[in-house]
């Protein structure tokens, strides 16, 4: 019987953005937002987008630290954003706070890349490291360059992904959802075609 990693890992084969990029130098260091802990803290998802944005600063491949996450999901207004909660443990880790960007306000990938343009273009900054699980990479590239960004993927390799079956299938099969959703609002934007 395939195990429920296995599983997740075929199913994630088409949502794969491909082989990881080399290390180059960008504008900002972009941090993808992910729900919160009820006690504030960061689930394994979120730790592990952060402790890598850290390492890609440190390592000095943009000097601004952009954390994208509202609230999600919505009607949570009273906890702390996800984008407060990274940004909490990025100064722990000795990131400077002149050097961070922090969206409180979105709720999804489309809307974190709109808020990061909000924050980081009147900067000059469009060239960007995006950082988010592999699952999660392909869509979160095509809603950074829709608004105009020119988004470099930095993946997380062996990660929670690679680690939670049950997890992992459960997030990727949600990111088959948001492909769903995504596409469906691109074709209700589309102006229709004339057949003649």
């Amino acid at each position: 019987m395939i195990s429920m990693t296995t599983l997740a890992r075929l199913l994630a084969r088409p949502l794969d953005p491909g082989p990881p990029r080399e290390p180059e130098q960008a504008d900002a260091i972009v941090i993808l937002g992910a729900p919160l802990r009820p006690d504030d803290t960061l689930p394994p998802l979120a730790e592990e987008r952060v402790r890598t944005g850290v390492e890609l600063y440190r390592r000095g491949l943009a000097e601004v630290v952009c954390l994208t996450g509202g609230h999600c999901p919505r009607g949570h207004e009273h906890t702390v954003s996800e984008a407060e909660g990274m940004a909490r443990w990025v100064r722990a880790a000795g990131v400077p706070g002149s050097a961070l960007r922090v969206d409180r306000q979105s709720a999804s990938t489309r809307e974190n890349a709109a808020r990061a343009a909000d924050l980081l273009f009147p900067e000059g900054r469009r060239r960007i490291w995006l950082v988010t699980q592999r699952f999660h990479m392909r869509r979160a590239l095509r809603c950074f360059g829709q608004v105009g960004f020119d988004p470099m993927g930095w993946i997380i390799e062996g990660g929670a992904q690679d680690r939670s079956g049950p997890a992992s299938l459960k997030w990727v099969v949600r990111e088959y959802g948001s492909w769903a959703l995504a596409l469906a609002r691109d074709l209700r934007r589309s102006p229709p075609r004339d057949l003649r």
